[in-house]
């Protein structure tokens, strides 16, 4: 594999500590896999990865397993449990273990490293540092960090965050090296995979990305830069607090259930489906499912299928974009038509008479952080539920005639934004509605 200039020189870094701060998808990821590899194969190594999501975690073993595949396979250990979705292991007793760091980064503790990767590390809970430092002390061991910033400051407060602190280096301790996403795709040299076409392609996304986004969504995203005026919507503290509850062993029967969908599109992108049981003024969340690579009918079945076991009282689906196709096969659908109702970031189509409420993302964010507040929200005490609610930042922004708006966003809020349609459930509680269909 060929690699850029940069990620050479971060490949060859003998520093102790050395921090990539970058924009979005310049392979900062790729070249500490590289790098990982290059340790692990030089002398026996403990390497222990910590990444804000499980199937992040999994990616970085992919990542480095494929280079020792594709180079020196001869190296990995046979045996079971040598080499897993969750570790690697080479003959020479080198070992590189990922986890996610969760809440607290409870699953780090009791292990001892030679080298500690934090993957996207901006975005990590600041608990989860001081469960993951202890595992250098004996060791002295040295630290990589990546990450697109994701903000100076916790929470909105003046305490600055442990990334950002690691980037301004006033000690001068880290190696930091600052790349933005249009940087380096217009320095990157030309091969076999990096065409004149591809390059061309890249440049005309990003010319759509700034076009699309703010000015301060596209600083953050692939200019990398810590913006001030963005701040995260769900403290982190708050999100902790909510996420109190064990997926049940059994589905009780007769009870009220709601159903948030969050459709996405063929791809990477995930679809999410989140039950919430609704107990006088409290929503317990009782399962939280994801799938990949879903067609819509398939997508359409897997609701169904919940519906048998939960009987839900409503179905709530995002009618944007994609959505709406799926919410088109349950208004055809006998046994679902009556529950099924659609939602998008907009505008809500509620009843049969087509009459409705402005339902903007706003007002769907502030209902959801409002159950929260309260302590009416109960959520799956789950890593992927925590990092989701944590991804959505909010930053008010000015129109063309100067008016502010509160603008809400993320990326990685599909489980959020299947929450935040469930939870719509408990403003329906007293109606009878219906969604009716014209065969034609």
């Amino acid at each position: 594999m060929r690699y850029d200039p940069w990620q050479m020189e971060v490949i060859e870094d003998v520093s102790k500590y050395i921090l990539i701060c970058k924009g979005r998808q310049i392979g900062g990821t790729t070249v500490f896999a590289q790098k990982a590899k290059d340790r692990m194969k030089e002398k026996k190594t403990s390497l222990l990865v910590g990444s804000i999501t499980e199937e992040q975690a999994k990616l970085v073993i992919l990542m480095v397993k494929g280079l020792f595949v594709g180079e020196d396979k001869k190296l990995m250990a046979k045996g079971t449990g040598k080499n897993t979705l969750t570790q690697i292991t080479l003959t020479n007793g080198s070992i590189l273990r990922s986890r996610p760091v969760g809440t607290m980064g409870d699953a780090f503790r009791g292990f001892t490293a030679d080298i500690n990767w934090f993957n996207e590390a901006s975005k990590w809970p600041e608990l989860a540092f001081i469960a993951i430092m202890p595992t250098l002390m004996t060791t002295g061991g040295d630290i990589w960090m990546d990450s697109t910033p994701f903000g100076k400051f916790i929470d909105g407060t003046t305490k600055k965050t442990f990334f950002f602190k690691c980037f301004e280096n006033l000690d001068e301790r880290w190696k930091v090296f600052y790349k933005t996403s249009p940087e380096v795709i217009n320095e990157r040299e030309f091969t076999k995979e990096w065409t004149k076409e591809r390059k061309e392609a890249s440049l005309k996304f990003l010319a759509d990305q700034e076009a699309t986004l703010d000015k301060l969504q596209f600083a953050q995203e692939y200019l990398g830069q810590f913006m001030d005026e963005v701040s995260q919507w769900f403290p982190d503290d708050l999100i902790i607090s909510c996420m109190d509850q064990q997926r049940p062993n059994t589905i009780v029967k007769d009870r009220t259930y709601y159903l948030g969908v969050d459709v996405a599109r063929m791809g990477e992108d995930e679809s999410t489906f989140e039950i919430f049981e609704l107990r006088g003024e409290h929503l317990f969340q009782v399962e939280n499912q994801i799938t990949t690579k879903t067609l819509l009918s398939q997508t359409t079945e897997h609701i169904k299928e919940l519906d048998v076991l939960y009987d839900f009282s409503y179905i709530f689906i995002d009618s944007g974009g994609i959505g709406a196709g799926v919410f088109d096969y349950l208004i055809t659908d006998d046994d679902l038509k009556h529950k099924a109702i659609a939602i998008d970031n907009s505008k809500q189509i509620l009843d049969k008479d087509g009459k409705g409420r402005k339902l903007q993302k706003t007002v769907k964010y502030s209902y959801l952080k409002m159950l929260m507040e309260t302590g009416k929200l109960h959520l799956l005490d789950n890593p992927g539920i925590f990092q989701s609610y944590k991804s959505v930042q909010y930053a008010y922004t000015n129109d063309s005639l100067g008016t502010r708006h509160l603008k809400i966003f993320g990326n990685y809020t599909h489980i959020v934004e299947g929450d935040a349609n469930a939870v719509q459930g408990t403003k329906y509680k007293h109606l009878n509605l219906s969604v009716y269909s014209i065969p034609v």
